[in-house]
């Protein structure tokens, strides 16, 4: 009767433990993933802010317009082109 006792309370501790390694390495996975969305969402504020800045420096000179169409077009023509650097470029092509 022991042995039998023993063995069973051996799948119980098995099992919690198989439970706990999955909750925790869950939590672990989630915890790196939320954290790289967090900062993605602040470079992109980051790039948002940057790009204001380019446009507003841009309207000193009168072409805010003109850098933001372009740096616009740019993103049609090429869809993987960051969209800061496409505003960077066509702020470069503009004010020289």
């Amino acid at each position: 009767m022991k042995m039998e006792e023993k063995n069973e309370s051996l799948k119980i501790v098995k099992k919690r433990w198989n439970w706990l390694r999955k909750n925790i390495g869950q939590n672990i996975i989630d915890f790196f993933q939320m954290k790289d969305q967090r900062e993605e969402e602040e470079n992109q504020l980051n790039d948002e802010e940057d790009i204001e800045l380019l446009l507003v420096e841009a309207n000193a000179f009168g072409l805010r317009w003109e850098v933001d169409s372009t740096a616009k077009q740019m993103m049609e023509q090429n869809p993987v082109l960051p969209k800061i650097e496409a505003y960077v470029q066509a702020y470069n092509e503009w004010i020289k």
